[in-house]
């Protein structure tokens, strides 16, 4: 077996999952650890070293569960440059330690890149699909366009009712803006909308300090941007794009419910797509998609939505748990299975 050594970062030393895989997920940026920490949440970063060379990053967030439990996850983690079963088992023991060391009842892995299920399987335990669904959970398909090509390639690529659609937005005189800085003077405009859009797709908002803690640390995200269209003086769409590595990633989007025949959410999405191409991005991810999964339904809009800019799916590994606490995770588990069955 390798001597491999787990090194807990501070804030102060260099986390970069990009060094070891130059796709890996805005999840895994400090940024993002840094948005879970102004939320209460406890975020610590590892780096596995194999003597000098670096084969491991992760960033493992504490999450609350009732009775003053509590379960680790490593969203789209971790980001690992060697898959062998000794990597495995030194991330297992060490896994192990550390949610020992919060008292945490699991904790849920979520391998980047994509792992096989069978050799997965030999160390940690696959989750149920029916504890996939959660606001806190990534989703396990999500859309990505290759920024490769020209801004008239991706046009042509693009589903004819999109690009009409492009092209009406500008008719219709919606003019889209780029925001780079003093991203704060937009949050009551954002949750706003954001509010409209949760009330018109019948989804649940986070609350509102969520989204106000991401605005507040916007600027220690390298390259994020929002793209805000307009009709005359009146704010109809904003989107928020963060940039890590050389992906754009769209997380978050939202609407007003008038306007809507101006199209004002294509001509914001396609100038968001502009900026990445401007900004030398190789992707532009959509985010999460339903891919036909009943615990996604309600997705089914937004990803027809999404694939119609064109694009390819993007496959995440199943979720694997490590279970420390046998009693309280069938109790997590049984709670999960009747909150589905419910629902």
């Amino acid at each position: 077996m390798r001597r491999y050594q787990l090194q807990e970062l501070k804030e102060t030393d260099l986390f970069d999952p990009t060094t070891i895989n130059r796709d890996a997920p805005f999840t895994q940026a400090n940024f993002y650890g840094d948005w879970q920490k102004n939320l209460g949440r406890r975020a610590r970063r590892f780096l596995v070293l194999d003597g000098q060379d670096k084969i491991a990053y992760f960033q493992i967030i504490k999450y609350s569960l009732p009775f003053d439990k509590s379960y680790l996850y490593i969203p789209y983690g971790p980001v690992i440059k060697d898959n062998s079963e000794d990597l495995l088992i030194f991330l297992q023991k060490n896994l192990k330690e550390i949610a020992k060391s919060e008292k945490s009842v699991f904790v849920r892995l979520d391998f980047t890149p994509c792992q096989a299920n069978e050799l997965l399987s030999r160390f940690f335990k696959k989750a149920p699909q029916y504890t996939y669904h959660s606001a806190y959970f990534q989703p396990r398909y999500e859309w990505l366009l290759n920024l490769g090509t020209s801004g008239e390639e991706l046009l042509k690529e693009m589903h004819d009712n999109t690009r009409y659609s492009i092209r009406l937005a500008e008719r219709k005189e919606i003019k889209t803006e780029i925001v780079t800085e003093n991203f704060e003077k937009y949050f009551e405009d954002f949750y706003r909308l954001m509010s409209c859009t949760a009330e018109r797709n019948k989804f649940a908002l986070h609350p509102k300090a969520y989204y106000e803690c991401i605005f507040q640390n916007l600027n220690k995200a390298e390259n994020s941007y929002l793209s805000v269209a307009k009709y005359k003086d009146k704010i109809l769409v904003i989107n928020l794009i963060v940039i890590f590595g050389k992906t754009a990633a769209y997380v978050f989007s939202c609407s007003n419910n008038e306007e809507r025949n101006r199209a004002p959410s294509y001509q914001a999405l396609w100038k968001a797509i502009l900026h990445a191409k401007k900004l030398n991005m190789r992707y532009f991810n959509f985010g999460g998609i339903s891919n036909g999964d009943p615990l996604y339904k309600s997705w089914e809009g937004l990803t027809s939505f999404k694939k119609k800019f064109g694009g390819k799916e993007a496959r995440h590994s199943d979720f694997f748990d490590l279970v420390i606490n046998p009693f309280w995770y069938q109790l997590y588990i049984l709670r999960k299975r009747i909150k589905n069955t419910l629902s």
